[in-house]
C-alpha cells in the first residue's frame, strides 16, 4: 500500500471545503438520487459521494453502503483520486501496488473496482469525488465514464446552491438585524432623545422670559436641571453614535496592554461629580501592577456605562466598588454596588442579547438601556464575557473576564 502524497494547494482546497459547510450535515434526497443513478447507470452495487477533509474520507451520500460513514483519509482511494483532474479509474485494486494490503479495501466492503469523478469547484479545487465500486474487477464504457463525470458536475451543482442558499438566509437575517436595528434606533431618537430636549428648551425659555421674577435659588434650580439633562443627553448621544458605528462595523478593534488602575482613575474623573452630587463613594481596588490586554477605548467606554449604572441605581450614602484580579487564565473586573439590583426581566434580556428595558434610577434619572448593549458588544469585540450577579435592595455586581495575555515588556 502507498499513501497519496497531499494536493499542492491542501490548504486551499481545505479552506474551500469548509466554505461549503457541508461535512457531517444531514441526510439530502437530492444527493441520495444521484448516487442512486450513478450505481444504476455504471452497473455497480456501490457508489458513494466522498469528500476529504485534514483527516478522513466522509460519505455525504452514499449507495450500497451506510451513508454518513467515514473512513480514514490515509486509506482512502479518494485521497489518490482527488490528485488528478479527470475521472480516476482502478480495474483491479489487487494489481495496483499504492491498494495492496489496503486493511479497508480489503475488509467488509472487499473492494476491486473503484472508479471516482472529481467533485471541482470554480476555483479548481477538488472535494472529493463522486465514485463507484464493486467487489469484482471491471471496466467501464466510455459513455459510463461520461456519465459518472455528468453526474459529478451536478454533484457540485448542488453544494453551490447549497452554498448560494446559505448565503442569502445569512445576507436576509443580517437586512432583518440591520432594519431592526434601524428602528431602534430612530425609536430611541424619537422618544428619548425629544423628551430631554422639550424640558431644556421649557425651561430656556422660562429663564429668558421670567428671570426678572425668579430668585437666585430658582436660577440655581433651573441652571442645574439644564446642566444635568445636557449631561444625561450627551452621554445617550455618545451612546447611540458608539452603537450605530458598532452594527456598522466602524469600530475598530486595536488591542494593546493596559493598566486597568489607570482605566479606573479615568472612570473616576468622569463620573466623580455625578457620584458626589448623589453621595454615593466610589472605590478604587485594583493592583496598581495588573495590566490586561484589550481596547482601551471600548474597555474604558464599558467600565464608565458599568459604573454610571451603578451609581444610578444605588441610594444616597451607598457604595460602588470597582475591582480587578487574575483568575487562573483570566482577568476579572468587576463593579459592585450597594444599590436596589437588577430586575430579574432586564438580567435574561441581557444574555438574550436584546436591549434590556431601563428603569429609572433611584433619583429618577433615565435611561435607554443602550449602555449594557454596548457594554456586551465591547466585551465580545475583547473576546470576553459578562456575568451578572443582582440581588433585591442588596445590589449588583457585574464581572467581565478577558482572557490574560502577558504583557509584553
Amino acid at each position: 500500500m502507498i499513501e497519496a502524497e497531499l494536493p499542492s494547494n491542501e490548504p486551499e482546497r481545505l479552506y474551500a471545503l469548509n466554505q461549503y459547510q457541508i461535512m457531517d450535515t444531514e441526510d439530502e434526497e437530492c444527493f441520495n438520487d444521484l448516487v442512486q443513478l450513478a450505481a444504476s447507470i455504471c452497473n455497480v452495487p456501490i457508489s458513494i459521494i466522498s469528500l476529504l477533509d485534514d483527516k478522513r474520507s466522509w460519505f455525504k451520500s452514499a449507495h450500497g453502503v451506510e451513508r454518513g460513514a467515514e473512513v480514514d483519509r490515509k486509506f482512502s482511494i479518494c485521497s489518490h483520486a482527488i490528485l488528478q483532474p479527470e475521472v480516476f479509474i482502478v480495474e483491479d485494486t489487487n494489481l495496483d501496488e499504492r491498494f495492496v494490503d489496503n486493511p479497508t479495501l480489503n475488509g467488509d466492503l472487499n473492494v476491486r473496482f473503484y472508479a471516482g469523478a472529481p467533485l471541482k469547484t470554480s476555483d479548481g479545487h477538488i472535494l472529493g469525488t463522486l465514485c463507484i465500486l464493486d467487489s469484482k474487477p471491471r471496466k467501464l464504457e466510455p459513455n459510463q465514464i461520461e456519465a459518472l463525470r455528468i453526474l459529478a458536475h451536478q454533484v457540485m451543482a448542488h453544494l453551490e446552491l447549497r452554498k448560494s442558499h446559505r448565503v442569502v438566509e445569512d445576507s436576509n437575517e443580517r437586512l432583518k438585524e440591520i432594519n431592526s436595528n434601524k428602528d431602534k434606533f430612530f425609536s430611541i431618537i424619537a422618544h428619548d432623545l425629544r423628551a430631554p430636549f422639550h424640558g431644556i428648551l421649557g425651561f430656556s425659555e422660562v429663564l429668558e422670559t421670567e428671570i426678572e421674577d425668579l430668585d437666585e435659588k430658582g436660577i440655581r434650580d433651573i441652571a442645574g436641571y439644564l446642566r444635568s439633562t445636557a449631561h444625561a443627553t450627551f452621554r445617550l448621544l455618545e451612546n447611540l453614535l458608539q452603537w450605530a458605528m458598532s452594527e456598522g462595523g466602524a469600530i475598530i478593534y486595536r488591542p494593546q496592554d493596559v493598566q486597568i488602575e489607570q482605566v479606573f482613575q479615568t472612570v473616576f474623573e468622569v463620573l466623580g461629580a455625578m457620584a458626589q452630587r448623589k453621595n454615593v463613594a466610589i472605590h478604587n481596588d485594583a493592583d496598581p501592577r495588573l495590566t490586561v490586554h484589550v481596547d482601551l477605548n471600548m474597555m474604558t467606554s464599558v467600565l464608565q456605562n458599568l459604573t454610571s449604572n451603578a451609581v444610578k441605581f444605588t441610594r444616597s450614602g451607598g457604595h460602588v466598588y470597582l475591582s480587578a484580579q487574575k483568575v487562573d487564565d483570566e482577568i476579572h473586573i468587576s463593579v459592585r454596588d450597594t444599590g436596589i439590583g437588577m430586575p430579574e426581566e432586564q438580567i435574561q434580556e441581557f444574555f438574550m442579547r436584546q436591549q434590556p428595558k431601563s428603569n429609572k434610577g433611584t433619583d429618577g434619572e433615565k435611561g435607554t438601556g443602550l449602555g449594557l448593549l454596548l457594554c456586551r458588544q465591547f466585551v465580545e469585540k475583547n473576546n470576553g464575557r459578562i456575568e451578572i450577579n443582582s440581588k433585591p435592595n442588596e445590589g449588583t455586581t457585574f464581572t467581565i473576564m478577558i482572557p490574560y495575555k502577558p504583557p509584553i515588556c
